[in-house]
């Protein structure tokens, strides 16, 4: 009997040992603290295709980064002739506005959108924006509903990257999941937008990926 006992208590201890360990060499949960974007001169290339009220358009565009300014502050710009420029705040990686590629305004947020750090898996949130058109001048409330889904490995010509997957919907009825890479400097991974067709500006279908990524040199 005390032989089995002795067992019995080593066997507990043992298993209890196992479970401490395990739990101890269990990952911890990812955290995006932060965007941190790629060097000014930085070229990324997606292939893209959209229809309907984003667009007709089946091909490559090409991004530069490159340093700006908006109303008197510096932004880091992200350009493409074929799609206009994004024009981010340079710590919190906010989109302050849209411009064409011409250059002229075509859009503007306040307070500019973007994500709320960090990032944590689960993590949801509503921001509230007015967004000005330049074209027609009018101004719009748009309240976005978002979610960070899950931080997973996602392919795409570019590679296989890990990547945090992000869901938002605003009022309007768009709903975009993109996937991004903030610690890599990648904004956008990967992305698909749905327009319904009771949205403002009629239906519409977005799809883009990576095919590239080309840094200066150093």
């Amino acid at each position: 009997m005390r032989t089995t006992r002795r067992a019995n208590v080593l066997l507990m201890t043992a298993t209890a040992a196992a479970v401490v360990l395990s739990a101890g060499c269990a990952s911890t949960p990812p955290v995006a603290e932060r965007m941190v974007p790629d060097p000014m001169g930085t070229v990324t290339t997606f292939h893209r295709k959209s229809s309907g009220s984003l667009g007709i358009f089946d091909g490559k565009v090409t991004w530069t980064h490159a340093p700006a300014s908006w109303q008197g502050k510096p932004m880091i710009a992200f350009g493409a002739p074929q799609a206009g420029v994004s024009l981010h705040d340079p710590v919190t990686f906010d989109v302050v506005a849209y411009q064409r590629p011409d250059g002229s305004p075509l859009a503007a947020f306040n307070p500019p959108m973007g994500y709320r750090w960090p990032l944590e898996l689960g993590k949801t949130w509503t921001s509230t924006h007015e967004v000005t058109n330049f074209v027609t001048g009018a101004k719009r409330t748009l309240t976005i509903q978002w979610k960070v889904v899950a931080y997973e490995d996602v392919t795409v010509p570019a590679g296989t990257f890990k990547a945090w997957k992000l869901q938002w919907t605003d009022n309007l009825g768009e709903a975009e999941t993109r996937w991004a890479a903030p610690a890599d400097g990648l904004a956008t991974i990967k992305r698909h937008v749905e327009r319904p067709a009771s949205h403002p500006q009629g239906a519409g279908v977005l799809d883009a990926e990576l095919l590239s990524r080309v840094r200066p040199a150093k």
